[in-house]
This record gives structure tokens, C-alpha cells and sequence, in this order.
């Protein structure tokens, strides 16, 4: 990569190599459940969020409203979720799990876990707390980064 010094772009590939493994690891581990590893991440938002509203999710999960919608249709399709009209404000749609949502999310928390224990887990403690300070680094370089470009950006582009 031009313009980095070797080490940071070894860093770099390592950490995009991890992503691309990781992906694959998790679509896997979640179609075991019949699930795509996006519906995997709705249910376990609202399983700690019963009642959110559909413009909540969206920004829970930073994902555009039209994509949630497209997929709290198929979950509701599949009889995992339900949603209704708020009472007060009938501009919002709020969504629940169902029985069979909750199973499914229950199921699939043992996935997340099995994942974690398999991946993150197998580390030694001394690694794995050097791993989260230095995760948590690049996680504080990479909000600065964006607080940065949202603030040189033109007004309404930032979305």
C-alpha cells in the first residue's frame, strides 16, 4: 500500500484478513439457525430492546430505515417478530419478538457465544486484555476520524 510504512500495512491486512474470516465464520454459524447474520443482529437488538421503534432499530443496528424495513418484513414473514403503531404517535412503528423470536434469538446467542469462546476465547488473558486496550485505540482513532469528515462535511451530507 502505497504511502504506509510496511508495518501499518501489515497491521492493515492482518486486520482486514481477520474481518473476511470473521464474516465467514459468523454467516456460517448463524445459517446453522436459518438465519442471515443481518437478521441475527435485529433479533438480538430487540431482544434487549422489546418495543423499539423501527426508526430506533435503524440507527441502533446504523443501518439505512429502508434496509430494516426490508428486513423486519421477511422476519415478520417468518413469524419472529411482530410490529404495531405506536399509540401516541402513529407516524412510528415499534417491534417485538415473538415466542418463536425469542427462541430463535436464544438460540442464536449460543452461537455468539460459541463464536466468542472459539475465537477471542481460545487467547491467553494477558492477550486478550492487550487486544481489547489496543481495539479500543483504533475504535477511539476511527470515531475521531469520522467526527472529523462529519465536521468538514456539507450540512445534510453526513447521513
Amino acid at each position: 500500500m502505497a504511502g504506509l510504512d510496511p508495518l501499518s500495512a501489515e497491521v492493515f491486512s492482518a486486520f482486514r484478513r481477520t474481518m473476511h474470516l470473521n464474516r465467514q465464520l459468523l454467516g456460517r454459524m448463524m445459517a446453522e439457525h436459518g438465519n442471515h447474520p443481518g437478521a441475527a443482529g435485529v433479533l438480538r437488538a430487540l431482544s434487549e430492546r422489546d418495543g423499539i421503534t423501527q426508526r430506533d432499530l435503524a440507527e441502533v443496528l446504523h443501518l439505512s430505515r429502508p434496509t430494516v424495513t426490508t428486513m423486519l418484513q421477511r422476519l415478520e414473514q417468518n413469524g419472529l417478530i411482530e410490529r404495531w403503531d405506536d399509540e401516541v404517535d402513529q407516524r412510528l412503528t415499534r417491534i417485538r419478538l415473538t415466542g418463536q423470536g425469542r427462541s430463535q434469538s436464544e438460540k442464536l446467542e449460543s452461537s455468539f457465544a460459541a463464536y466468542v469462546d472459539e475465537t477471542i476465547g481460545a487467547m491467553s488473558e494477558p492477550d486478550r486484555r492487550e487486544f481489547a486496550r489496543l481495539l479500543g485505540l483504533l475504535a477511539d482513532n476511527t470515531a475521531a476520524a469520522l467526527s472529523r469528515l462529519e465536521a468538514s462535511a456539507p450540512s445534510g451530507d453526513n447521513d
